[in-house]
């Protein structure tokens, strides 16, 4: 029996994977609902003012809906590649914004950084095994 590569593992485990990164990404949903106490917290801002509070909600529900993406996509395999590429993409800008400004000296967003990291390696994989 010959050991199973990353690929295989990722593979034969994508449901529940999909499942537990949808259930991380949907739990922005927070921001939505509590974009000042939220931002504060995260980022260290304070918002201020109407456009803010307004492109935080905005960005809360996204994640939320990217997260609810995923989810779906591990009990409907027809739907899982395009889920898959789109919340990659989100998940690497993400960390390219981050890892372009002072935002990757803050433990909680260096930590999403990573965790989105992670989660578009895992999901680079996947999709290079298809």
């Amino acid at each position: 029996m010959r050991p199973r590569g990353e690929n295989e593992v990722i593979s034969s485990n994508i449901e529940a994977v999909l499942v537990v990164t949808g259930v991380l990404t949907a739990g922005m949903l927070v921001q939505f609902v509590a974009p000042s106490w939220t931002l504060r917290h995260t980022f260290g801002e304070v918002p201020s003012g109407a456009v803010t509070i307004t492109l935080a909600r905005h960005w809360g529900l996204l994640l939320f809906c990217v997260g609810a993406l995923l989810i779906y996509a591990g009990f409907h395999p027809a739907v899982r590649k395009p889920a898959v590429v789109f919340a990659s993409i989100e998940k690497a800008g993400f960390v390219a914004c981050v890892l372009g400004t002072s935002l990757r000296r803050r433990p909680v967003v260096a930590m999403m950084a990573i965790g989105d990291g992670v989660m578009a390696l895992v999901y680079g994989l996947y999709l290079s095994g298809l």
